[in-house]
């Protein structure tokens, strides 16, 4: 399993996820809340720059497009996407960059803190991504669009995003975000989970095989797509498309934390596509990289040999 000639173009929000770690002994005075000594902080990439972070950890070669602003957490994705050999090309604007810093007391996460604006690109601005990607996408093998519905996906550039990459024949894979799909028309895959499929299709979408079946084929209809590829939490995954539908129950005997799981799961469908797998070949190991992921806490990704020796 040899991702190294593996090129997958990665667009959408870039974000930065802080974690700081510690204990609580005691409540604040002040307010009925814990207080939390905290003992270690970690920075991971987050978003659209965590599935370049899994591609990169498999071995493969990323492109991380996107924006962050001119601040230290802007700087803290630069520095990290350097240090794991993430090549990006990311505009710098006026924005805050994305980021969610979780205080953690012992297990238990305390409270989330986020950071950002809806992200809307100046027409120069979009310019500049467009021609960099339309420079750069012939050289890459799939494109990524991680949509995490900050403002950088919009409908305009996903359209165009779309038409460029049926131009150079490449393959597309969303990872949607939101209640407007139309904007992903054309995509060969996209890959919801069951409440996103839920919002898409407008009512609540049972976590059964048939249910899941009827409400894809429905958001493919809706939306002129070619396949869904849905992520169900502890039972999976399904395939719906031009075929009969698949469905894999999980490789993760223990779910622990699915944050970041579904960026995961499109790394390494995007990975192994470009690397020649088919399509179910891909879905089962996407399958188990995911498996290993939600064993572990917080924005995680997974080694080439951690994937093999599941595998064996």
């Amino acid at each position: 399993m040899d991702f190294s000639a593996s090129k997958v173009l990665i667009i959408g929000d870039v974000m930065l996820d802080k974690y700081y770690f510690g204990k609580v002994e005691r409540i604040s005075p002040e307010a009925p809340v814990p207080i939390v000594n905290i003992q270690k902080e970690e920075s991971r990439l987050g978003g659209a720059s965590n599935v370049a972070h899994n591609i990169a950890c498999l071995g493969g070669q990323p492109l991380l497009c996107g924006c962050v602003g001119h601040d230290f957490f802007g700087r803290e994705i630069e520095r990290l996407s350097h240090q794991r050999n993430i090549k990006t090309y990311l505009l710098r604007n006026n924005y805050p960059t994305i980021t969610k810093a979780r205080i953690i007391g012992g297990k238990q996460q305390i409270v989330r803190v986020d950071y950002e604006d809806k992200n809307q690109l100046k027409d120069h601005e979009k310019k500049q991504l467009t021609d960099t990607i339309e420079l750069c996408l012939p050289e890459y093998d799939i494109l990524v669009i991680s949509d995490y519905g900050k403002g950088l996906v919009s409908e305009d550039l996903c359209h165009y995003l779309i038409q460029l990459a049926h131009r150079y024949k490449k393959k597309i894979i969303v990872d949607p975000k939101g209640k407007d799909w139309k904007k992903y028309t054309g995509a060969d895959i996209v890959t919801p989970n069951v409440k996103e499929l839920s919002d898409i299709v407008g009512y609540n979408v049972p976590n059964t095989d048939r249910a899941i079946e009827e409400a894809a084929r429905e958001a493919i209809e809706a939306n002129q797509l070619s396949s869904l590829l849905v992520t169900r939490s502890e039972k999976g995954m399904s395939l719906i498309g031009p075929y009969s539908p698949i469905h894999l129950p999980t490789h993760s005997e223990e779910v622990f934390d699915v944050s970041g799981a579904g960026d995961t799961v499109v790394a390494t469908l995007s990975i192994c596509l470009a690397a020649g797998f088919d399509m179910i070949e891909a879905m089962h190991t996407a399958n188990i990289a995911a498996g290993i992921v939600v064993k572990k806490i917080g924005t995680a990704t997974l080694t080439l040999e951690e994937l093999l020796r599941t595998k064996e």
